[in-house]
């Protein structure tokens, strides 16, 4: 089989960084006995220096010259590096799914238990499915009290600055410098709430919530468009088995944030006119 040449589509430089990155980040995930035996090699030969490695294997490897032959019934196509490391992580899949298997037969276990239990109260009334229906659920907007302490049923800005302010430790709270500037403001103008003065990100309400629900609209008693829901509090992840309305809480983005960032920040005018002008 021929394949196009395509070297002039990419660039070796950075491909070869992205192969150092999640070459040391398989490693660092996945547990030492399934790692596949050129992790043994890259430990002995090259000292754990994945840059040194990567630079070795693209050095050496004939797949990137152009008009090189491959016969796969001859032994010595395995000598080719990048051939190996092909080799080595097909192997490695293999041991993994043989790993995960018993973990699968469990889950199918459950899904008949739960298969089960539907036909066993079949004549009782259960949810419809989230994905492929529509259908409308009350709540009242609320924190909740765990541990002798009452959270506050939103979040506000500062909250989220704090973690940005973190980003140098944490990659995930890491944030362009344009969104700390736009939520350290004083005055959120007509996007702030009235009673208490800030930009209220996100929300609490004692809705149920459960996978296939995300993106749905919140209203309010009004019919007026408060949020959008997208997640569950961690003391809600059960609640597909069990829902407690003491713990169990929706998570709604605020509409008015949804609305400031798509102003301040994606400056998406002509949306925004349209959802002004409905």
């Amino acid at each position: 089989v021929a394949f196009k040449d395509n070297q002039d589509k990419w660039n070796p430089e950075l491909d070869k960084e992205l192969t150092v990155a999640m070459l040391r980040n398989f490693a660092n995930q996945v547990p030492r006995q399934y790692l596949p035996p050129i992790y043994t090699d890259i430990r002995k030969k090259y000292g754990d220096n994945y840059n040194l490695y990567v630079d070795d294997l693209y050095r050496k490897t004939k797949l990137l010259v152009p008009g090189t032959k491959f016969y796969i019934n001859k032994k010595s196509i395995n000598n080719d590096p990048a051939i190996r490391l092909g080799a080595d992580l097909f192997s490695c899949v293999s041991v993994l799914r043989l790993a995960e298997a018993e973990h699968s037969q469990k889950i199918g276990e459950e899904r008949k238990l739960c298969a089960a239990k539907i036909r066993m109260e079949q004549d009782m009334p259960h949810y419809s499915d989230a994905n492929f229906t529509m259908r409308l659920s009350y709540g009242q907007v609320g924190g909740y009290r765990m541990g002798g302490l009452t959270t506050s049923y939103y979040t506000d800005p500062k909250s989220i600055v704090a973690k940005m302010d973190q980003g140098n430790k944490i990659p995930d709270y890491k944030a362009e410098p344009v969104m700390r500037e736009l939520l350290s403001k004083e005055d959120y103008g007509k996007y702030q709430d009235s009673t208490t003065h800030t930009l209220q990100l996100c929300f609490l309400t004692n809705n149920d919530i459960t996978g296939g629900n995300s993106g749905s609209p919140m209203f309010d008693g009004q019919g007026r468009l408060i949020g959008l829901a997208f997640d569950g509090n961690w003391d809600s992840l059960s609640s597909d088995i069990n829902f407690d309305k003491v713990l169990s809480r929706c998570i709604g983005v605020d509409i008015r944030y949804v609305l400031y960032m798509m102003d301040k920040w994606g400056h998406a005018d002509r949306l925004l006119k349209e959802i002004n002008a409905k």
